[in-house]
Parts: C-alpha cells; structure tokens; sequence
C-alpha cells in the first residue's frame, strides 16, 4: 500500500478500508507483478467525476472488472433490464443492480482515452463470482461470466501468463492515470531549504 500511495514527490493517505479490502489483497498477492490494477479508480472527464470498478491492465490487453459476492453457492440470474436477481440460500431472492451497467460505463471510458492517445489495445469485460454462479444464456457478446466454473480457468491463464511488461501496456496505464483523480500531498523530503 505504501509503494501504491506514494510517487517520487508525492504521496497519498490510503482510506484505512483498502487495507482490510478482501478483493484489493486478492489482486495484489495473488496477480503476477506483471499486471497492473487500479482499484476503483476515479476518473475525471470534462466535469464529471466517474468512479469506476477494477481495471486490470495486463501486458496484451485491458480488463473492466465487477464482483458478485455476497454469498457461497449464491446464483445470479442476468438480464438485460435494470436490475438483476440473485438467489440465495433457501431460494431468497433479491434485487441487484445490473453489473454490465456499471462495466459499459467503465468499457467506454477506457476505450475513449486510448483513442485520444491513440493506443489500439483490447478492453474487455467481465462479471466475476468466485463462490457463485451467474445463469445468463442471452449475455451480451463481449462480457465475460467468470463464475465458479469459470473463473479457474481464467485466474489460471491470467497467472501463468508468461508476457513481460510492455511499453504500450506502461503508457495505456499512463494514459489512464493522467484521467485520474488525485489527492495527494508533496512529500517534506522535496521541499526546499530556506
């Protein structure tokens, strides 16, 4: 967390949350140092400021990332409409809101910045339930279900992954990060003396 709040002449105060945050400790110990993860970054746009879900950056392509966690062997209908179901134990059902909302959104931010810089990189999507199951024949082309089946698979691809750092994959993180909100502080060993 300190390398990750903190630059040569800058440093940030991490909100004590993300250091208890289960999926942000998922991503840094268990992903090769080879992807790159902003962690619900917030985004400046014109005037608007857009809080996004996980973008993974890993050397051949970049991922808009959600979770669907709540509960073990919980099922996730999908739909296209507003909101979507979740089944849970005893079969109580509950209302939630449609995770490829948030995920286009995030899709069409990335894929708007690199085109103003000029990166062809691929962006992808994708709905993880790593102790669920997500049920949704007629998903959109293009988003991924990493569900209980699923996700192995994928996790496994991800890590065993032998790429190594890219330049396009530095400046894709860079171009993202210059849309990035920032609070930050000048660190004291910077200053001048008088």
């Amino acid at each position: 967390m300190k390398w990750a709040t903190s630059t040569i002449q800058e440093s940030s105060l991490a909100d004590g949350r993300f250091y208890l945050d289960e999926k942000l400790k998922f991503f840094l110990q268990r992903m090769p140092d080879t992807v790159l993860v902003m962690y619900r970054p917030v985004f400046q746009l014109k005037k608007a400021t857009v809080e996004t879900d996980t973008i993974m950056i890993t050397p051949t392509e970049t991922w808009c990332i959600t979770f669907l966690e709540s509960e073990n062997n919980a099922v996730y209908l999908g739909s296209k409409e507003t909101f979507w179901e979740r089944k849970g134990r005893n079969g109580v059902s509950k209302k939630i809101l449609n995770p490829h909302i948030s995920l286009q959104r995030a899709e069409d931010i990335v894929k708007q910045i690199y085109k103003r810089k000029s990166m062809d990189i691929p962006v992808k999507k994708a709905v993880i339930s790593r102790e669920g199951y997500i049920d949704y024949p007629d998903a959109p082309i293009g988003l991924h279900l990493l569900d209980k089946r699923r996700f192995p698979e994928w996790f496994g691809a991800v890590r065993e992954s032998r790429s190594p750092l890219k330049g396009q994959q530095l400046k894709g993180a860079e171009a993202l990060l210059d849309y990035c909100r920032t609070v930050s502080v000048r660190r004291t060993d910077w200053d001048e003396e008088d």
